[in-house]
């Protein structure tokens, strides 16, 4: 792949005037960029010395499988079940998120994010350029960067964007310890804005879903809302407040948050049609509480009659996502995607290409002189292809969450040996001692009839998922090792594997206790 890096010489001369300009700036001091001391920040370079604190986004595909891997997203669940009053702006709604960087090693699919609103500082050593350098940061320039436009943002990621690519020695050298090529700075869709807010690959799914992303204290702790005992009508330096479970801070609160997407209403069945404004996201320091939730959207105009102009309000900042083309400069891509495309809409798993009943049916619509005939017979195919690649998404999810089922069942089970076997030696010990070794009975049994009621359940779950090809559940069941390691679950990983382990005994050998090979040791009612 040829770099973006390279392919740079109209920016040439800017080069030498920016770096020139670039080299006498006194670096900034990690407080301006990271007030709130987030940890391992990914530093995008800026001019003046400066730095903006990023967050990688990992975004774990639905499937590992390696055809259809190119065209592989996640799906994503967007709004809330929202009240009257603004169902038409949030309305929950499916969406699907993929990053477009990928790192070299681990193979991980992922954007970055900023992890704080882009501030003065940050504006005026963009915006204003090498040559303007502030001599002296104050705390005013910690504050979100407001009263702009949508445009006023977007030439912002241009103009960030221009002295990036001028100075390429610095930001290819970041880029290098990211592991990742041909990037650019842009506004967040909703979409990854969202995901997010509300914490990414860092959480569960069910913790996602969920409106608010923390379960423990109050929104006072998180966000700057309008209220005397919050942000008092005033808006406040970035990174005040607790993060998300990503690492993001002011979700909630004190700017609301310019995305790039234009602004579509929310139908109890889908996006509506019309698309209008643009969207913020996250509310603002004006907002009531109440409103405040990962499922805050709201729109706005790109002009105003009464402002005789680009629509501006003192509540309005962004951040910004460091990201890449979907489609690399890489001729080999378009053959892997036309692959992928055609694995999704597999119909029949471990069977050649040629052999599938679409591929036959095309054959034979090949052979049909009558030309009406032949359309219906195309439009047809294409309907059974999107049926069948559905069908393939909705599959791969169920499996996944079956492995995952059989993976909490076989901790229980394990936990569930463990305690009968130390109910045991307690009994054991006190019928040496001449203790009251009956007390210990009726929690035995009951411990033993639950171990046994599991069991039965377990066994279910995994002469369910051995009735899906190896390949399949070894895909799902990898994916899930992945959502697992990166929301820190690692503990539960032994048991997915452990799922695999007893769906292949269980082809061979019936016997439960071979299945639940990982149970030591088995428990006996004393």
């Amino acid at each position: 792949m040829i770099s973006s890096f390279r392919k740079c010489a109209q920016y040439t001369s800017l080069a030498i005037t920016f770096s020139a300009v670039a080299a006498n700036a006194e670096p900034w001091p990690s407080s301006v960029y990271n007030p709130a001391e987030a940890p391992a920040p990914f530093l995008l370079p800026i001019p003046c010395g400066g730095e903006i604190a990023m967050r990688q986004v990992i975004t774990i595909p639905e499937s590992t499988d390696e055809n259809e891997a190119p065209l592989s997203d996640q799906s994503v669940m967007l709004g809330r079940d929202a009240d009257d009053s603004r169902s038409f702006l949030e309305e929950t709604r499916n969406g699907h998120i993929a990053g477009t960087l990928s790192d070299r090693e681990t193979g991980d699919r992922f954007y970055l994010i900023g992890i704080y609103e882009v501030t003065v500082a940050q504006w005026d050593a963009v915006m204003k350029g090498p040559e303007a350098c502030a001599e002296r940061l104050s705390r005013a320039d910690n504050l979100p960067k407001t009263d702009i436009s949508w445009y006023d943002a977007i030439d912002f990621t241009r103009q960030l964007n221009r002295w990036l690519y001028s100075d390429t020695e610095r930001f290819s050298q970041r880029l290098e310890a990211l592991g990742a090529d041909d990037v650019f700075v842009r506004l967040p869709t909703e979409t990854e804005w969202e995901f997010a807010a509300r914490g990414g690959a860092k959480v569960s799914t069910a913790t996602r879903d969920q409106t608010l992303f923390f379960s423990e204290g109050s929104l006072e702790e998180y966000a700057w809302f309008n209220g005397s005992m919050s942000s008092g009508g005033k808006i406040r330096p970035v990174g005040g407040r607790k993060p998300n479970p990503l690492g993001l801070y002011d979700i909630y609160g004190n700017a609301e948050e310019i995305v790039l997407d234009p602004f579509q209403m929310t139908r109890i069945d889908r996006m509506h049609g019309a698309a209008g404004g643009y969207v913020v996201r996250g509310g603002s320091f004006l907002d009531p509480p109440e409103t405040l939730t990962s499922a805050r959207r709201d729109e706005r105009p790109f002009f105003d009659t009464a402002l005789g102009g680009e629509y501006r309000r003192r509540t309005m900042g962004f951040r910004i996502v460091l990201a890449g083309a979907t489609i690399p400069d890489d001729l080999a891509a378009i053959d892997r995607f036309n692959a992928a495309n055609q694995a999704l809409a597999r119909q029949l798993p471990e069977t050649p290409a040629d052999a599938q009943p679409l591929a036959q049916i095309a054959a034979a619509a090949d052979e049909i002189g009558n030309k009406e005939l032949r359309t219906k017979i195309d439009a047809l195919k294409a309907q059974l292809e999107e049926e069948f690649a559905r069908r393939n998404v909705l599959e791969a999810r169920n499996i996944k969450v079956s492995v995952m089922n059989g993976a909490l069942q076989a901790m229980d089970l394990s936990l569930g040996a463990s305690a009968i076997d130390r109910f045991g030696d307690a009994y054991e010990a006190a019928k040496q001692s001449g203790g009251d070794a009956d007390f210990y009975l009726p929690r035995i049994e009951s411990e033993y009839e639950r171990f046994f009621l599991l069991l039965d359940s377990y066994l279910e779950t995994v002469n369910a998922l051995s009735n899906n090809t190896a390949g399949t559940v070894k895909t799902q069941a990898d994916t899930l090792v992945r959502e697992l390691q990166e929301r820190g679950d690692r503990y539960l990983i032994p048991f997915v594997r452990n799922v695999q382990s007893s769906i292949e005994t269980s082809r061979r050998d019936h016997d439960a206790q071979k299945i639940v090979h990982f149970i030591t040791p088995w428990p006996t009612r004393p």
